[in-house]
Order: C-alpha cells, then sequence, then structure tokens
C-alpha cells in the first residue's frame, strides 16, 4: 500500500484520495470470484471483507488512511440469514397467499432491526486514525424509521397476489409506492446519517425531501431515454437474432436477454444522473461538529466512466470489471471534500473514543448483512 502525497489544502479544506488499482484488485477479485464459486457460495463473506479491506486501506484523508476489522464469520452468518429470508420472499407466494403474508409480516418485524444491526456492523468495524466509528442504536427509532418503508415497499406485492380485477384500484397501492420512493430514500439516508458517529462525535444530516423529489422528478427525463434505448436496443436484437422474422412472444431465455438490455441500458443513461446529485445532495446536507462535507460530483464525467466501464467490460468478458469498479469508485471517493473552521488534525486530536457499551461491543460481531443505500 503506498502513501499517497497529501491533498492540497487550501485554508482548512482537504479532499479524499484513493490509491487502488486495477492490477491490485484484479488479483483479489480473481480468488474471490473462484474461491466464492467452489465452496458454493461460503467464502462470499470471506471476500466482502478482503474486499471492504482493500477499499478502506486505499482511501485517505489528509494523509491518514482508513481500515476495516470485520469478522468474515459473522459476515458468513448475516449471509445465510439474507438467503433464507430472500428465498421465502421470493417463494412463498408461490405456494399459498397465507405463506407470502406470513413472510411479509416476518420481514417487516424483523426488518427494522436488521437494518440497525447492519449500520452498527459497518460502522464499528471502520475505523480512521484509530478510532472506530458507530452507531447510534435504538430499536424504537429503527422502527419508526424502517417500518413504514418496508410497509410501503411490500404492500403492491400482497395486493397483487390477491387481485382479482382490472380494476384501477388495484394499482393503487403500487402507483402510491412508487410516488413515495423519493421520500422512502431520504428516510433510509437520513436515518443512517443521523446516527453514524466518529468516536463520541456524532453527525447530523439536514433534511432533503423536497431535493430528493427534484432529483428523482429531474432523472425522469433520463429514464424515459433509458426506455427509448431499451426499446430500440430490444429491437435490434430481436432482428440480430431471428433475421427478417420478429417473434411477438419471445421465449423465456429470449425474455431475460431482451430484460438485461433494458436495465443495461437504464442503468447506463439513467444511473450517472441519480448516483451525481444524489450524492451530492446527502454530503452537502452531512456534518461532523465543525466538519462540512462537499462533493464535487458531476453526471457528465461519471456517464463517461460507466460508457467506458460497460463498453470494456463487454469486450473483455469481464475481465475488465476490476478496473472498472477502481474507476468508479476513485471518481467518486475523490470528488468528496472535507472543509472545517480549523485544521483537521486538531479536530481529530479533540475526539475521544466512543465508551464501550454491550451493545456496542456487540455490534462488532453483529450479523455483518451487505446493506448499502
Amino acid at each position: 500500500m503506498t502513501r499517497p502525497a497529501t491533498a492540497p489544502v487550501t485554508g482548512h479544506a482537504v479532499g479524499a484520495t484513493f490509491t487502488g488499482h486495477g492490477s491490485e484488485y484484479f488479483r483479489i477479485w480473481v480468488v474471490n470470484v473462484l474461491l466464492t464459486l467452489l465452496t458454493l457460495g461460503l467464502y462470499s463473506a470471506w471476500a466482502k471483507v478482503r474486499k471492504a479491506t482493500y477499499f478502506r486501506r486505499n482511501t485517505w484523508i489528509d494523509g491518514h488512511v482508513f481500515d476495516y476489522h470485520g469478522n468474515p464469520v459473522a459476515v458468513l452468518r448475516g449471509r445465510l440469514a439474507a438467503v433464507v429470508l430472500l428465498s421465502a420472499y421470493t417463494w412463498a407466494f408461490q405456494f399459498s397467499n397465507a405463506a407470502g403474508v406470513l413472510t411479509v409480516t416476518v420481514l417487516c418485524a424483523t426488518g427494522p432491526w436488521l437494518f440497525m444491526r447492519a449500520q452498527q456492523f459497518s460502522l464499528a468495524n471502520t475505523s480512521f486514525r484509530g478510532l472506530r466509528f458507530g452507531f447510534r442504536a435504538r430499536a424504537g427509532e429503527a422502527y419508526w424509521t424502517v417500518l413504514p418503508v418496508l410497509v410501503l415497499w411490500f404492500v403492491p406485492m400482497v395486493d397483487a397476489a390477491f387481485m382479482r380485477g382490472e380494476a384501477w384500484i388495484y394499482w393503487t397501492p403500487t402507483v402510491v409506492t412508487i410516488f413515495a420512493w423519493p421520500w422512502m430514500h431520504h428516510r433510509l439516508k437520513a436515518y443512517q446519517r443521523r446516527n453514524a458517529m466518529y468516536g463520541d462525535r456524532g453527525f447530523t444530516f439536514t433534511p432533503a425531501t423536497l431535493r430528493f423529489y427534484a432529483v428523482y422528478a429531474k432523472g425522469l427525463g433520463f429514464v424515459v431515454l433509458g426506455g427509448a434505448l431499451a426499446v430500440t436496443s430490444i429491437g435490434v436484437a430481436f432482428a440480430w437474432w431471428h433475421g427478417s422474422r420478429m417473434l411477438l412472444v419471445p421465449s423465456r431465455t429470449e425474455a431475460w436477454i431482451y430484460g438485461a438490455l433494458a436495465a443495461l441500458a437504464f442503468y447506463v443513461v439513467a444511473w450517472p444522473y441519480y448516483a451525481a446529485r444524489l450524492q451530492h445532495v446527502v454530503w452537502s446536507r452531512t456534518r461532523l461538529g465543525e466538519i462540512h462535507f462537499r462533493s464535487e460530483i458531476k453526471a457528465r464525467p461519471l456517464l463517461r466512466i460507466v460508457l467506458k466501464n460497460v463498453g470494456l467490460t463487454l469486450l473483455t468478458g469481464g475481465v475488465y470489471w476490476p478496473w472498472a469498479t477502481m474507476a468508479m469508485a476513485r471518481y467518486r471517493i475523490q470528488c468528496v471534500h472535507i472543509e472545517s473552521g480549523v485544521p483537521l488534525s486538531a479536530l481529530a486530536a479533540s475526539v475521544a473514543a466512543r465508551p464501550v457499551t454491550a451493545a456496542g461491543e456487540g455490534a462488532t460481531d453483529a450479523f455483518g448483512f451487505d446493506i448499502g443505500l
């Protein structure tokens, strides 16, 4: 690991630096993929820890590097629990509506607690300048924040299972959920930020619900463009696959191919805008005491990176993926800037380690769910 030159400081402002390289990460990625396949997915927990450690140890601020201390066994327990929950969620309604409703009820009952523990695990196992981050864990707030989001997310699925007609009223829950997406996204982001800790100092987050709605509303144009591109791509795929004859009802395999093309078109066209604008909004509303955060990420440069990454990844049959991951991480991390009224070194020196409680100590050994919103 090479220590970078300290980022240029103007007053008391400093930028984050990412020193990861595609060739280095390629070796980690290949081993992770091969061992995950050979162990039928069990090694994925160790793969996550190796990946997280590499990313943390290549992220620098003001000449100091982050570190990661996650326990792969805890991550594995979380992954196994997640597989059980995901399988139940995917197949329950195939057995019966009663089984489906029961599964959704269990997910709503346990989801807020699991989400809270996931934040604890991720932050409690991340450190900077020798001090651990943390997450203020209060079950009551977790249920107050996350449960409405889960209910809104699952209601359309339950409604579809019991739908018996085409009347507009049956589609009302789905429409309500779609319009609530910006609110749901903002609610979870605000919960994550305002409960995060660094040592004994807490982060704060200024509400930005209307800004989230504005970003989502403006992004609809890119969604429409992505949809048009997807339709065009599917049409070209039909013509190439079947020559001059067009199938009105594609096979299941073809449907997967066209669905993948549609998702790829949306990702290339719409995702850069959403990612750039939302990252800018979230960081500009986040503070840590006297420290302000600012993101200079732009949609157009991010779009160029996405186009290059997608093109080279497809051309190389996936081999370019580690370099694509490094390029994306480098741009997004190095767009973040930290500003304060006094030097960061002085602020860091005033931060003390957070008192260890039974809940806080247990967080480092809690389920390691990989939830990043």
